[in-house]
């Protein structure tokens, strides 16, 4: 019997767990640096930047309670919140820098927040979905 896979049933997936909040947190700063340069002038696009930052971060918190649990459903839901943070980088900063309201070195760092936030959901996800195959082979061994 695998005791290492044996206690995964009692105990939570903590590192995915704080890999996935840590790229939360970075997803946060990445809204605030797009939304708080003086020389950004607010418009219908920073609106809809924000609700959609909204709803990723409300799915991502979810997402992590999920993996948390070692569910690959929301692993994989969570890949999916990635990539949507990496065309992120090509929707409000790239038109911002296009109408010179960022510069370049703005775009740059906003650009590494989004990829940094992608990077710790995928991991937390790859995390997620090994200790998931592992946990459902040991509970088919024991019968469960």
């Amino acid at each position: 019997m695998n005791i290492k896979a044996d206690k995964m049933r009692y105990q939570p997936n903590k590192s995915a767990y704080f890999l996935i909040l840590l790229g939360l947190a970075f997803s946060i700063v990445a809204l605030f640096s797009i939304i708080t340069p003086t020389t950004v002038v607010p418009n219908f696009s920073t609106a809809v930047e924000i609700m959609i930052n909204i709803i990723l971060m409300l799915v991502t918190f979810l997402a992590a309670e999920r993996c948390k649990v070692y569910s690959k459903q929301w692993a994989i839901t969570t890949i999916v919140i990635a990539g949507i943070h990496i065309l992120r980088i090509f929707w409000i900063p790239t038109k911002l820098v296009a109408k010179g309201e960022l510069t370049s070195w703005q775009f740059i760092l906003i650009a590494f927040y989004l990829l940094v936030t992608a990077a710790l959901l995928i991991f937390g996800s790859l995390i997620t979905i090994r200790k998931h195959h592992i946990l459902m082979k040991h509970l088919k061994e024991i019968g469960e």
